[in-house]
Parts: C-alpha cells; sequence; structure tokens
C-alpha cells in the first residue's frame, strides 16, 4: 500500500508539473506556446527572468527556461525591459509591435532594451517590431546576446536609441543576428552600430535605413560623464571587438557619421571578413572613414572585405577610402 501511495504522488507530480502557467493560454510548446496579450504578462515573464541566472530547474520557480511565448497584439507604452537578466525561451513576435518608452535607470540596469540579454541556452526572438524610444540605453531589442546558439531573426527596430554605446538590434552579440532591419536613428559616443554596437557573432541578411551618429556634444556621455573620441561607428556594426563568424550579405542606406573608426557597413573590423554587402549611404567622419569599413585591425590575420560595393559618398579628413579608410 505504501508503493502504491509513492507511485500515485510521484505520478500526479509528473502531472502537475506539466500544467500550463496560471496566467497564460497555451503550455509554452513550440505548437502551443504560451500566449501574451498584455503589460501585465510581459510583467509575470520579467519576475520569472529577474529570478537566479543558475539554470538548474528549467520547470522549475525559473520556470520561463526553454519555453516557447507568441506576442498576440501589440502592446504600447513600455517603460522597462523585460526582466533585467537574460532571457532563457523562445519569444514569437508574430509580426506584432512593441513601443517603448524607457529610460535607462542605471544602476537598476532594467531599461537599457526590451530584453536586457538573451540566454546561450538556445534562446531566440524571432518575427518582432519594436518601435518608441530608448534613451540613455543600449538597443532597440536586446542589450547583450550570449553566445552561438542565440538568435535573432526576421525582426525590425523603429524605435530611435540614444546612450553611450548602442546598437538598432543589439548592441553586444556573440550569437546570430540574421534577416533583420534597423529604421530607427542611432546616437552615441563610442561603439555605434544600425544592427549591433559590438560584434563577436554572426550577421547575416540585415539592412539599416535609420541614421547613426556618434557624438562628443549633448548628454552622450559614458556613467561617469566622461566624453572621450568616438571609436567605431558603422551602418551595420560599430566596431568588432573579437573575432567573429562575419558579416555577410548587408545593406546600409543610413546616413553615418562619426569621428574616427567610420564605415558604411563596419567601423572597426578586427579578426572577421565583411562578403557580400552593399553601403550606398552618405559615411562621413575625420579620420579612418570607408564606405564599407573604417578600420581594418588585422594583427591576428582573418580580416577581409570579400564582393562587397559602395555607391555611397565617403568624406573625410585622413584615410579615406571608398571601400576601406585606414588597413
Amino acid at each position: 500500500m505504501k508503493k502504491y501511495f509513492m507511485l500515485l504522488f510521484v505520478f500526479s507530480g509528473i502531472h502537475l508539473f506539466a500544467q500550463p502557467h496560471p496566467s497564460f493560454t497555451g503550455t509554452g510548446t513550440v505548437d502551443d506556446p504560451y500566449l501574451i496579450w498584455n503589460k501585465a504578462q510581459l510583467k509575470i515573464l520579467g519576475d520569472s527572468v529577474d529570478l537566479d541566472n543558475t539554470i538548474t530547474n528549467p520547470n522549475g520557480t525559473k520556470w520561463h527556461v526553454g519555453k516557447h511565448f507568441k506576442l498576440m497584439q501589440n502592446i504600447d507604452n513600455v517603460t522597462e525591459s523585460i526582466g533585467w537578466r537574460p532571457f532563457c525561451g523562445h519569444f514569437q513576435g508574430n509580426g506584432k509591435t512593441i513601443t517603448l518608452a524607457i529610460n535607462y535607470d542605471y544602476p537598476d540596469n532594467r531599461s537599457s532594451a526590451l530584453f536586457v540579454g538573451l540566454s546561450n541556452y538556445n534562446a531566440s526572438i524571432d518575427n518582432l517590431i519594436v518601435d518608441g524610444y530608448v534613451n540613455d540605453g543600449f538597443a532597440g531589442i536586446v542589450y547583450a546576446g550570449g553566445g552561438e546558439m542565440s538568435s535573432i531573426t526576421n525582426c525590425v527596430n523603429n524605435a530611435t536609441v540614444t546612450g553611450w554605446s548602442a546598437g538598432g538590434i543589439i548592441h553586444t552579440n556573440r550569437g546570430t543576428i540574421s534577416n533583420c532591419i534597423n529604421n530607427g536613428d542611432i546616437t552615441g559616443v563610442n561603439i555605434v552600430g544600425g544592427i549591433v554596437g559590438d560584434n563577436a557573432g554572426t550577421i547575416i541578411n540585415c539592412i539599416n535605413t535609420g541614421n547613426v551618429t556618434a557624438t562628443n556634444s549633448g548628454s552622450n556621455t559614458n556613467l561617469v560623464g566622461e566624453i572621450t573620441p568616438n571609436n567605431g561607428v558603422g551602418g551595420i556594426v560599430g566596431c568588432v571587438s573579437n573575432y567573429c563568424q562575419g558579416i555577410s550579405n548587408c545593406i546600409n542606406i543610413g546616413t553615418i557619421k562619426g569621428q574616427d573608426v567610420v564605415g558604411g557597413i563596419n567601423g572597426g573590423l578586427n579578426r572577421t571578413s565583411i562578403t557580400n554587402c552593399i553601403n550606398a549611404g552618405y559615411v562621413a567622419g575625420w579620420g579612418s572613414v570607408g564606405g564599407i569599413g573604417g578600420v581594418i585591425f588585422n594583427f591576428y590575420g582573418g580580416s577581409g572585405i570579400n564582393n562587397c560595393v559602395n555607391v555611397g559618398v565617403v568624406e573625410g579628413e585622413e584615410d579615406i577610402g571608398s571601400i576601406v579608410g585606414k588597413e
């Protein structure tokens, strides 16, 4: 009899284990995702993201890990990020729009982009549109991506983003960004890009139409109030800080302006390649300005620009090139 009750308890636990979350329709699977209809549900998701980042029990208190979410309608006036730790699930935007009204509130780090982070736990964001603004933040969609298993696909950023360092889709990328478009104006001081600010991942089939500007004036200072010469400004990527898999099949038609290391596709290129890319935007700076890349930092080999075309006007004072400003 005792064994019977023990087995009943175990199977009852498994049954409860598989129940849907009480605040969402759906069960969180790819075929039956949790459905998101309003800001309150975004907040519930963010509360799970806020929990300890150690992934020990994907179906426990950090219940969103590995789960699928689907946005069912446009949501306006989202004023803070969805949690302040990396998102560890799969967010299907369903072609809907989230409109941001975010003002960064350092040191809380809750208001830097729609998502503060994207985990390397096979996390993804797909088919999402973001509008509105992010002031003194880092990006429209994600501040930082975790690793090779994370991805952002088929997403559009229409939000204006201002900050010390900024990107339209994501600020710091270590995963894969594909088929994304930035239409928002992106303004910062150091490492500023239309799609990605600081890239150590892969970027494929992306387009920037927004104006990307690095300025040493105004409120765009770092967290301790320092204003320094900008470094790394690009229509697709501001700067590649480490070896990445490459940038391919991308187009910039936005206006790109900075002081040093300014490129229509990539500002500073280090140990990676740019392939099959086109710049049709106006590119201007003081030094190291190129239609495709501002500077190639080829310290260890592996950098290169292949089969790329620049049809935009490039202007500057020192080390200027239609394709590369300085090698």
